[in-house]
C-alpha cells in the first residue's frame, strides 16, 4: 500500500559519506534517477526536477511535489545531518502535517536511526481555524468542497512552514 505525501525541504550532511547514503537510499526507493534527479508520480518521464545536491555544501534539497512514500523514510533521511528542515502533509486517507528537523543526535559520528530527529505535529483543524479557513467536516458537505477546503489549508500550511532555501544555494547550479 502506497502513502502519498507532499514533502519540501533540505537536508545538510556532515560528511560526504552521509549524503552519498541518503542519495543511495533515495535511488533505491526510486526517488533520485542516477543523475540525481527527482521522480514524482506527477512528473513526467521527460520533465524531471533538476537535480537537488549541492555536494560542495554537503547539501540534499527535496523539491516541494507530491511523493509515493518518501514520508515513511524521512526520518532515515537525516542520520548525519547537521542541519535541515522537512515540511510534510497528506490527504491520503489522513489530513496529517508535520516539520521534521534533526536533533543534535543525528550528526553524532555513528548515529542510529533511534530518536535523531523532531517532529512537530501540526493540527490542520486548529491551523484551519487560526487563519480563518474555517473547517469543513466530511459528511457535512459534499466531496468537492471538503476536498477544495482540505486543498486551501494545504496551501496555507505551507505557505507558512516552508523552508527558505539556504542563502548560499540563490542562484546555485546543482550538480
Amino acid at each position: 500500500m502506497s502513502f502519498y505525501a507532499t514533502v519540501v525541504g533540505y537536508i545538510q550532511y556532515r560528511s560526504q559519506t552521509f549524503l552519498d547514503a541518503a542519495l543511495d537510499k533515495l535511488r533505491y526507493g526510486g526517488w533520485l534517477d542516477t543523475e540525481n534527479q527527482w521522480r514524482t508520480d506527477s512528473q513526467s518521464e521527460g520533465d524531471a526536477h533538476p537535480s537537488s545536491v549541492d555536494s560542495e555544501n554537503l547539501l540534499l534539497v527535496v523539491p516541494s511535489d507530491l511523493y509515493r512514500n518518501l514520508a515513511r523514510i524521512s526520518t532515515s533521511l537525516f542520520v548525519g545531518a547537521t542541519d535541515g528542515v522537512l515540511v510534510i502533509s497528506s490527504v491520503d486517507g489522513c489530513f496529517d502535517a508535520w516539520v521534521e528537523r534533526p536533533l543534535p543526535a543525528a550528526a553524532a559520528p555513528d548515529p542510529t536511526t533511534d530518536a535523531i530527529t523532531s517532529i512537530e505535529a501540526v493540527d490542520l483543524e486548529a491551523f484551519a481555524r487560526e487563519y480563518d479557513l474555517g473547517v469543513k467536516r466530511f459528511g457535512a458537505s459534499t466531496p468537492g468542497e471538503y476536498a477544495a477546503w482540505q486543498n486551501r489549508v494545504l496551501r496555507a500550511f505551507h505557505r507558512e512552514f516552508d523552508p527558505e532555501l539556504p542563502p548560499h544555494l540563490t542562484g546555485l547550479d546543482f550538480e
